[in-house]
């Protein structure tokens, strides 16, 4: 029912159009003409340039030949793509050519050459490819020095428009190549301008818009915007069995989720169809704190609209759990990656995670450490309840365990903190170690 919908839309919104058309006449001369014609009764002679050219099945001082033309049109004159409504060929009866007549059982077709030829080395025994698929059938001539007039090739011509590629013109031949008919006619060289083949072809004169949007998401709405060129009319689909013929719509989505947008933008020259998808939900935000206890780490999501879960601790073991409890066999530090998915999308967020065995407690408040600010730039500090005569000893560490720092410092009564000059270290994440009286300390710092 959707797809039909679809149909009759884009049928109201351009059967009725009125479109602007053009004619071009194509009739070559001798400097840019390209047809050559050829006889199997002189296999190895090169067809070269004449004032003529036939189809035809005659005796040539006594021997049986076939005769061939063959003829190429340029049309780079039309853009490619450009749809043909008609185009039709005339060949000119030519009296001053071979027998001056058309004569026989002439009826004859026109197919397509399917490979490239030289009209002044082309022979018979190296005639290009040709194809009957759609070949132009010519009826016998009514008289002997009929035209050969307004032959219908507009499939022919279209198929070379769509693909300039392929255009390596077509092959004049009898129906039935047995003596005697013919069929003679001028050739892009005759002197006579008017008598050169001649190629008619109308077609539409303009360019089919090319279609294209973008879109703002507040959900639930979506503001869609056209973007696209030289459109006059236009069909959305929402993707949820709502359109709209409006250029710049919004539509409401009744639930969250994901959803295949599609525009339909046209003119009075064709239209062109535009899909994108659509993501009407809030994206996943995934983030998550930890607290360990030796070589146990309590793991808590603190993540934006997950639905579902899946942790990495970067030890070879996974969780599916919303807040797991992992157990690291061994110290060192950790990459440990929680992935979160809703209906929207997947993703990911990383953290390192230093365990030291020997009583660290990563969040522990043991003596009160109160480390600021954080991030940080040039200098850091930090605040430790403890009582005078202690030393704390400070180690700045990579995410891999590399040691970058350290700093012994003596506790001044009073809750006085020191401070650690941190300039000329690169923009990033790092472990701040704290050590007094045999008890690890170990802090996330984030220098700016």
């Amino acid at each position: 029912m959707k797809a039909m919908l679809l149909t009759i839309a884009v049928f109201l919104l351009f059967s009725s159009s009125n479109y602007s058309q053009k004619t071009i006449i194509i009739q070559p001369g001798p400097t840019d003409g390209k047809d050559t014609y050829l006889n199997s009764a002189f296999p190895n002679d090169p067809g070269g340039t004449g004032g003529g050219l036939m189809a035809c099945a005659w005796t040539f001082g006594g021997e049986f030949g076939i005769g061939r033309s063959l003829i190429r049109f340029d049309l780079s004159q039309i853009p490619s793509g450009t749809e043909i409504l008609d185009a039709r060929l005339t060949l000119f009866f030519d009296p001053d050519y071979a027998y001056g007549l058309q004569f026989g059982e002439n009826a004859s077709y026109i197919e397509k050459i399917t490979e490239n030829w030289d009209e002044m080395t082309v022979t018979w025994n190296s005639l290009p490819n040709t194809t009957n698929a759609g070949a132009v059938f010519i009826p016998k001539t009514q008289s002997s020095t009929q035209d050969l007039a307004n032959i219908n090739v507009t499939g022919l011509v279209s198929e070379w428009v769509l693909h300039p590629e392929n255009n390596f013109g077509f092959i004049h031949k009898m129906a039935i190549e047995e003596i005697y008919c013919c069929t003679a006619y001028s050739s892009s060289d005759k002197i006579n301008a008017n008598k050169r083949p001649k190629l008619v072809i109308t077609y539409r004169d303009c360019n089919i818009p090319v279609a294209g949007f973008s879109y703002l998401t507040q959900i639930p709405k979506v503001n869609f915007l056209d973007t696209s060129n030289s459109a006059a009319s236009w069909f959305w689909d929402f993707g949820d069995g709502y359109f709209s013929n409006l250029q710049n719509p919004e539509h409401s989505y009744s639930a969250q989720g994901t959803y295949t947008v599609c525009l339909i933008a046209g003119d009075s020259c064709g239209f062109d169809t535009i899909c994108k998808i659509v993501q009407v939900c809030t994206m996943p935000e995934p983030h998550f704190v930890y607290s360990a206890k030796g070589q146990t780490v309590m793991f808590r999501d603190s993540s934006i609209m997950p639905q579902s879960w899946f942790w990495n601790f970067g030890d070879g073991f996974y969780s599916d759990l919303k807040n797991p409890e992992h157990f690291f066999n061994q110290p060192g530090t950790y990459y440990v990656c929680e992935q979160v998915t809703n209906g929207c999308d997947m993703q990911t967020f990383c953290d390192s995670v230093k365990i030291v065995s020997n009583g660290v407690d990563d969040q522990a408040q043991t003596y009160g450490l109160t480390l600021y600010p954080n991030p940080a730039h040039d200098m850091v500090f930090l605040r430790m309840n403890v009582m005078a005569g202690s030393t704390a000893s400070i180690e700045l560490f990579t995410p891999q365990n590399k040691s970058l720092r350290k700093w012994v410092k003596e506790i001044i009564p009073g809750n006085v903190p020191v401070s650690m000059d941190i300039s000329g270290f690169p923009t990033g994440f790092y472990f701040l170690q704290t050590k007094i009286d045999g008890v690890i300390r170990l802090n996330k710092l984030i220098i700016l």
